[in-house]
């Protein structure tokens, strides 16, 4: 008499979508390991080498394609961080604001970014959980002046070019020189196409 071997997992479905296929590799993904120390901060994190390491043979298994890529857009670099599944595209968005614009600093800030987009867009955690308190500490008093420097700009302008020449900086200063900028933007926008 045969008998059959009984399991208590289901089988297995081929995914459909890249968001199956993700999720799928998302349950083999491991967080990659804290190699690395920031001396600055006292904090450790995984390299961008360890990032890519833990993540890339996972998601190949599973089909989905990582790709890392720059455009300009306004006269500002970005980076674009895709993954593709079959005839399907995820794709995040990050803006490289090097604090010295040399070749150097735009290596080390797309260094960063990379690493940090990749943690976002396959859903791992590299890096110590500080709870938010450096997002949020103050800007030290320089930092300060020039975000008020910058928003004082932005609100003087009055021809969208003139706007778009301070699109780094609001960038590269943070959330309220861009809230600054597109307000501003939608406002010379409206009044461009009144009547």
């Amino acid at each position: 008499m045969a008998t059959t071997k009984q399991t208590d997992t289901a089988p297995q479905v081929a995914p459909t979508t890249l968001a199956e296929a993700l999720a799928a590799a998302q349950l083999e993904i491991t967080d990659p390991a804290k190699d690395a120390v920031n001396p600055h901060f006292r904090s450790r994190y995984a390299d961008l080498a360890t990032v890519l390491k833990t993540v890339r043979p996972v998601l190949a298994k599973h089909g989905i394609a990582l790709t890392q890529t720059t455009q300009i857009i306004d006269g500002a670099l970005e980076l674009v961080t895709r993954l593709a599944w079959r005839d399907e595209e995820l794709a995040g968005y990050y803006p490289i604001n090097p604090t010295k614009a040399d070749p150097q600093g735009y290596g080390s800030a797309m260094t960063y970014a990379r690493r940090y987009t990749i943690q976002a867009i396959v859903g791992v955690a590299a890096d110590d959980d500080d709870d938010g308190n450096a997002a949020s500490a103050a800007p030290s008093k320089p930092a300060h002046d020039e975000l008020a420097e910058v928003i004082g700009k932005v609100k003087a302008c009055n021809a969208l070019d003139d706007l778009k020449a301070l699109k780094a900086d609001c960038a590269r200063l943070g959330a309220a020189a861009v809230a600054a900028y597109k307000a501003r933007g939608q406002y010379l926008q409206a009044a461009a196409e009144a009547p």
